[in-house]
């Protein structure tokens, strides 16, 4: 009996995050793994970097969770009430199939940009001419309000990092602003959407947890949050 196939699937802001912190390239295998992953039964390619592997590492078990929900027919639940995500469509993987590594770069991170931002790039041949045909199903997916925790109501808003310092005060020995001052790789890439992750954040532990575990490197700030209690476990 041949194997049901998915048709599309939730593309999470999480895969961008990572994606945009990769060269051309690398943006462009990542998303052909993960399209594959998906929309295949075939073995991704191994990741060529430890850069790739551990970006890898930190979306295959959702990947592997949401296409089992997609595959019963079911929608994903667990996040997207704290996730952003747009719906990516098999016609995205079989134009990114037509493209190099480098193009499928430049075509994934000008679909998020203008999925989750807002904002389109300016693209070259071929990227502009299979991202112009692509924008007719995604302008049609965020008209439809599929992005968001809140059915696409509530604009995405960066938070200051007076705003983090201001709901973590209480709770942190060091303060937000002494902790980016010691990792000054961090970058604040958080959300309003995304405040639930600062309740009962200790920047002390965090900063020790940065020390012996291998997100020392990363520099997301939504990445470190989201992995928080990997992090500081045993601390």
């Amino acid at each position: 009996m041949e194997q049901k196939q998915l048709r599309q699937f939730t593309f999470y802001d999480l895969y961008w995050d990572l994606i945009r912190q990769s060269d051309d390239a690398s943006a462009g295998r990542m998303v052909r793994n993960i399209c594959q992953y998906m929309f295949t039964n075939e073995k991704v390619a191994e990741p060529q970097d430890d850069k790739e592997n551990f970006f890898w590492s930190n979306i295959v078990d959702l990947l592997e969770e949401d296409k089992q929900i997609e595959l019963s027919g079911k929608q994903p639940k667990n996040l997207n009430s704290k996730m952003w995500h747009f719906t990516f469509a098999d016609t995205y993987y079989k134009a990114i199939k037509l493209m190099t590594e480098v193009e499928s770069g430049q075509y994934v991170k000008a679909t998020c940009d203008y999925m989750f931002n807002g904002t389109e790039r300016k693209l070259k041949s071929p990227v502009d001419a299979y991202f112009a045909l692509a924008k007719r199903k995604l302008e049609l997916s965020r008209k439809r309000k599929k992005i968001g925790p809140i059915g696409g109501k509530q604009e995405r808003v960066k938070v200051t990092d007076r705003q983090v310092e201001s709901v973590t005060k209480d709770v942190a020995r060091v303060s937000f602003d002494e902790f980016m001052r010691l990792h000054p790789n961090v970058q604040n890439d958080l959300y309003s959407s995304r405040l639930y992750l600062l309740n009962d954040v200790d920047w002390a532990r965090l900063d020790k947890g940065l020390d012996r575990r291998e997100y020392k490197k990363c520099n997301s700030l939504y990445q470190l949050l989201v992995h928080y209690k990997e992090i500081v476990k045993d601390i």
